[in-house]
């Protein structure tokens, strides 16, 4: 099988580029599964019904978030109810829709969503478990119930800390890959366990910025030390992802390759 996992969707310019690629690409690559990283979606912070159906239609199967879940609180109650949206497993004051197993060409696929606990901000640290820990009882509760295929979507800042988490995982489920930092790493592998694994997949968001945000605003903050409005960038997106090829007799996972356009 062959599966396309999409770097965080980042505003506007994002979900117009995700419009335009993700159709084609999945068609002109033939593949079976699809995850797109939608938590920064809405105008750079959050997800809405909005983006959810345009994420969705684009060819998604399913949706992951992150630590922009809590910005948008009036969404909270809102995202169990989208069934193939993720809530990342270790937020301790969200529930729902932790992990998602579906099937696909005769496979059942699970994927889960995990936040880092190094430097995501001291709200996020107060509310989250130790992903390490979580990790293991979540993919029990997928392979209880027949998941033969397991991606997670480690949405941390730490490279170290993703990194650890691929060796962790490494033999245990099928892709471990890194969001969060929306710049694509080159250090693509299958770990000798045979698990794919990247740090990060990057962003499907504005080229000229800085991951997102309007230039003149980052500068200001970090020149500066001011504070500036969060406010997107409005140029043209790039659109970074992965593709994973699995063995249908042994479901591991036997390439992985960047996608940068």
């Amino acid at each position: 099988m062959k599966f396309l996992i999409v770097g965080d969707v980042v505003g506007k310019k994002g979900i117009e580029r995700l419009e335009k690629e993700l159709p084609k690409l999945i068609n002109k690559k033939n593949i079976d599964f699809c995850i797109v990283n939608g938590e920064n979606s809405a105008n750079g912070k959050g997800l809405r019904k909005q983006e959810y159906d345009k994420i969705k239609s684009c060819g998604a199967d399913v949706i992951t978030m992150g630590n922009h879940i809590y910005y948008r609180k009036e969404m909270a109650s809102e995202y169990i109810k989208y069934k193939d949206l993720l809530i990342p497993a270790n937020i301790t004051n969200l529930s729902g829709n932790n992990n998602v197993v579906t099937c696909k060409n005769g496979k059942k696929i699970a994927v889960i969503n995990l936040i880092g606990k190094v430097e995501m901000g001291e709200y996020i640290e107060k509310n989250i478990t130790d992903p390490f820990k979580t990790i293991i009882s979540q993919i029990d509760i997928v392979k209880s119930i027949g998941a033969e295929l397991i991606f997670i979507d480690f949405h941390a800042e730490a490279t170290a800390e993703k990194i650890a988490m691929g060796l962790y995982l490494d033999s245990k489920v099928t892709c471990v890959f890194g969001t969060h930092t929306h710049v694509q790493t080159a250090d693509e592998k299958i770990l000798n366990g045979g698990t794919a694994y990247i740090t990060d997949i990057g962003m499907t968001g504005p080229k000229d910025s800085v991951i997102g945000l309007k230039k003149e605003i980052a500068l200001k903050r970090f020149v500066e030390g001011a504070y500036a409005k969060y406010e997107c960038s409005n140029n043209e997106a790039i659109f970074n992802g992965i593709i994973v090829t699995t063995d249908d007799k042994t479901n591991k996972a036997i390439e992985i390759e960047r996608v940068n356009m």
